[in-house]
């Protein structure tokens, strides 16, 4: 097409600065299109996809249209990983979208029919790089204010369903921790705990967690860990009064502030439901490729074994 020939290097300013400015935007949406975010090896996609367009940019300012094919491919390759990723988790962020449509547009601008082999490999190799890369989640960010703090950076998400008077849940829960912290350490997985009410004390128990955390909010993991602990025990203890379980926790050291539970006991609700919890404990392993439930200690022990591997 000689009009796009003729202009490949305006059109493709045009583009990539119109593709820099979508991202910027994104990173200042402070509505629901920011409860969708993700990273490429711990790059914030936002600012990874600035650098992206700032690359395409130099290289057609350049002349160099055969690199910014390349490049443009392997990024069709992650757009098409991104957006099967929304359309799996049923969110949908325009900014994302619009991003995705200047990366194809500029594409076409430097599409070369007799290198479409080539053109084709480095789409594929941009698909495999963001299945082995990326990190995202559909949730709100994973702290201690959201209503289901989330531990750990890595792509595989984890959700472990327990219930503090469950025996089960008590004989394994060592086991678990000792398996989970080093892979949220090593940034293989992020990490869940979901208190699931099967017995009418947990709902007590669940609060007093969730007061822990946000007494100490730059505790992280630890501090779940610790408090988890807490509680298992003190439900081994029998204790079930809110006065007798504060005792219990001031004497482990544990600080408690008081907050609103009924947003994270909504979303624990939403999870429950999603997940079809019908038994504790179960662990939920939710990959790019999809989602596998397992119960019993033997399962889920063996399961987090897995993963160790980076599996």
């Amino acid at each position: 097409m000689p009009f796009i020939q003729r202009n490949r290097r305006i059109l493709t300013s045009v583009l990539c600065l119109t593709g820099i400015a979508v991202m910027v935007a994104y990173a200042l949406c402070l509505g629901s299109c920011s409860y969708l975010k993700g990273d490429l090896l711990g790059v914030d996609l936002k600012f990874a996809g600035i650098f992206y367009m700032a690359v395409i940019l130099v290289l057609a300012l350049l002349g160099r249209s055969f690199l910014c094919m390349l490049l443009l491919a392997f990024g069709l390759g992650g757009e098409i990983f991104l957006i099967t990723y929304q359309i799996r988790a049923g969110v949908y962020c325009p900014y994302c979208l619009a991003f995705a449509a200047t990366v194809l547009a500029s594409f076409v601008v430097h599409f070369d029919s007799a290198r479409k082999g080539t053109a084709a490999l480095a789409a594929g190799a941009g698909l495999v790089f963001f299945l082995l890369a990326f990190s995202g989640t559909t949730a709100p960010s994973a702290a201690v204010d959201s209503p289901t703090p989330a531990y750990g950076r890595g792509p595989v998400e984890v959700r472990i369903y327990t219930d503090y008077f469950c025996e089960p849940c008590r004989a394994e829960e060592a086991e678990v921790t000792a398996r989970v912290a080093p892979l949220v350490e090593r940034g293989l997985i992020r990490v869940t705990f979901v208190d699931t009410p099967v017995h009418d004390e947990t709902v007590l128990y669940a609060g007093r967690f969730l007061s822990a955390l946000n007494a100490e909010k730059d505790g992280g993991l630890p501090l779940v860990l610790r408090v988890r602990a807490a509680l298992f025990e003190a439900a081994g203890q029998g204790i079930r009064t809110p006065s007798d379980l504060d005792a219990f926790l001031k004497r482990k050291g544990i600080s408690l502030k008081p907050l609103d539970t009924a947003p994270a006991f909504k979303a624990y609700g939403n999870l429950l439901k999603e997940d079809r919890i019908q038994s504790t404990p179960t662990c939920v392993i939710v990959r790019p490729g999809g989602k596998r439930t397992f119960t019993g200690r033997e399962e889920i022990i063996k399961a987090l074994q897995e993963l160790k591997g980076g599996s």
